[in-house]
């Protein structure tokens, strides 16, 4: 049985399926299997699997006569994986010949470890990202190393770069495998792992090529809509036994707050009271929710959501939540 399975989907990818497989397996690390899920290609995607299978007995090849989708895509690849330990790779991507050596290595060295990830090279145009935000979202996912980061931080953003992503195989099985959420699958994954305690970490390391274009699915998928990843961060927020229990206050009153404070009650939770430094929303109220000034601010039985993402903003909160006596990853956490 192979160490590693790599799990691969892929949908009309022609052009890059080939340099992307070729990454996996010219490893370092070579005891692995390469499933590759052809998705209902329309392309010739399915001559280039065919060529792969031919050319490396390491390759398996899956494929979908429709279009099902990536959840259901790579949860078929996991049900036909022989390895200890999961990878992902994604059709338009590049891993270094190293990736697999060094997250097999720290896996094997800690147990305590369930998942790791890798820092990532942001490639593509600038015209893809005019507005900047895929790129401040990689500078901000090569920052989160150490378990306890990733933990308290994971409702920002989704907090693994997902094709670089190893997990064991038991601890994916434990909690069912990929699901398929109205939200993104890899978010609501690592949101999973890390509700139940289970350790993440990344590697510091640069160990793959991401690729962006206008088509990827994080840009193309209602899945990843600023709509649905709130409705992701108040479905595991609301598993919080403490938020659960004593519900929240949210500082910050714009977009994000209001959007997070909807979908919080949707999930029953309590949203007491809102902080504001605007003059004009504080002493009004916001859905019966009533907005105080941030100098009302101080540490109660009710837990603190830090809802913006103006550059300065977060680490303003962070700041006033830290002196009220709040702490980070327990009773306070930052939402994006």
């Amino acid at each position: 049985m192979p160490k590693v399975s790599v799990l691969l989907p892929v949908y009309n990818a022609e052009d890059t399926l080939f340099r992307a497989a070729f990454s996996c397996l010219n490893q370092s690390f070579s005891d692995l299997e390469l499933i590759i899920i052809n998705d209902g290609s329309l392309d010739k995607t399915s001559d280039t699997c065919d060529q792969l299978v031919n050319q490396d007995p390491r390759v398996k090849l899956i494929e979908f006569k429709s279009n099902k989708g990536v959840s259901k895509a790579i949860e078929a690849g996991r049900a036909s994986a022989n390895g200890e330990l999961i990878a992902r790779m994604d059709a338009d991507d590049f891993s270094y010949p190293e990736r697999f050596m060094h997250q097999v290595d720290l896996l094997e060295s800690d147990p305590a470890i369930t998942a790791c990830g890798t820092a990532v090279r942001l490639m593509g145009s600038p015209s893809a990202d005019p507005g900047r935000g895929f790129l401040n979202y990689v500078d901000w996912v090569n920052s989160l190393n150490a378990p306890n980061t990733i933990a308290s931080q994971r409702f920002i953003d989704s907090p693994v770069a997902n094709p670089t992503s190893m997990i064991r195989a038991n601890d994916l099985e434990k909690v069912g495998g990929f699901s398929d959420p109205t939200w993104a699958e890899d978010y609501d994954l690592w949101l999973n792992l890390l509700n139940r305690k289970m350790r993440i970490i990344n590697i510091k390391k640069v160990l793959l090529d991401w690729h962006d274009s206008p088509n990827r699915l994080t840009r193309s998928s209602s899945r990843y809509s600023l709509n649905n990843f709130s409705k992701a961060k108040a479905h595991y927020l609301a598993k919080i036994p403490r938020i659960s229990r004593d519900g929240i206050e949210i500082a910050g009153a714009g977009p994000i707050g209001k959007r997070l404070a909807r979908d919080l009650r949707k999930e029953g939770i309590k949203v007491d009271r809102f902080y504001e430094v605007d003059e004009k929303k504080i002493d009004q109220a916001i859905n019966g929710v009533p907005v105080h000034h941030y100098a009302d601010l101080k540490l109660g039985s009710k837990n603190l959501i830090g809802a913006v993402c103006r550059p300065g903003a977060r680490e303003r909160i962070r700041s006033l939540a830290f002196a009220a006596g709040f702490e980070e990853g327990l009773n306070f956490f930052c939402v994006a």
